[in-house]
């Protein structure tokens, strides 16, 4: 468990730089509009030449298409980053819920035995074996609910890796 818990925070991390870095990008992309405007009026109102103009706004314009195809690579990774900590929280939760249930069914099956035992030794104090019967009935109430989260969630990580595009094979 815990080495999923390192994976999911690194994932974490790592949509938090994609994060700031699109920040950063898009700000870039910006400026470069706003710095191609410039040049533009520059250029009606300013003491430079055409073909110097032109130069300009072609390594503008490149460094504009450079900033967005780093949007459109940042905009890749944010999504299967997503994709993949979607699918790592629903295995966590499930793993977590079966742990859960063992402990509960574990519980379970000790009052079980231990109202066997009082109907063995014919006791005739009910109220304790009242209150173990009660206790049996929480427990599998809880474990039916764990299942039925267990099957929810399974169902849900099924159908997020079926929606996730086929992964390229070298």
């Amino acid at each position: 468990m815990q080495k999923l818990d390192v994976i999911i925070a690194r994932l974490r991390l790592l949509l938090a730089d994609v994060t700031t870095k699109q920040g950063q990008v898009s700000g870039l992309r910006r400026q470069l509009r706003e710095q191609m405007n410039r040049i533009v009026s520059y250029s009606l109102y300013g003491d430079a030449d055409l073909e110097r103009t032109l130069g300009l706004m072609r390594d503008v314009e490149q460094r504009l298409r450079d900033a967005e195809m780093q949007e459109q690579h940042l905009g890749l990774i944010r999504d299967r980053v997503e994709r993949e900590l979607e699918s790592l929280l629903l295995t966590r939760g499930v793993e977590q819920a079966k742990s859960r249930l063992g402990e509960l069914q574990q519980r379970k099956a000790e009052i079980e035995r231990a109202l066997d035992a009082g109907d063995k030794a014919g006791e005739d104090a009910s109220t304790p074996a009242a209150e173990l019967a009660q206790a049996e009935q929480v427990l599998a109430d809880e474990i039916r609910q764990l299942q039925h989260e267990i099957n929810e969630a399974s169902e849900r990580a099924a159908r997020s890796i079926e929606s996730q595009p086929s992964r390229l094979r070298r």
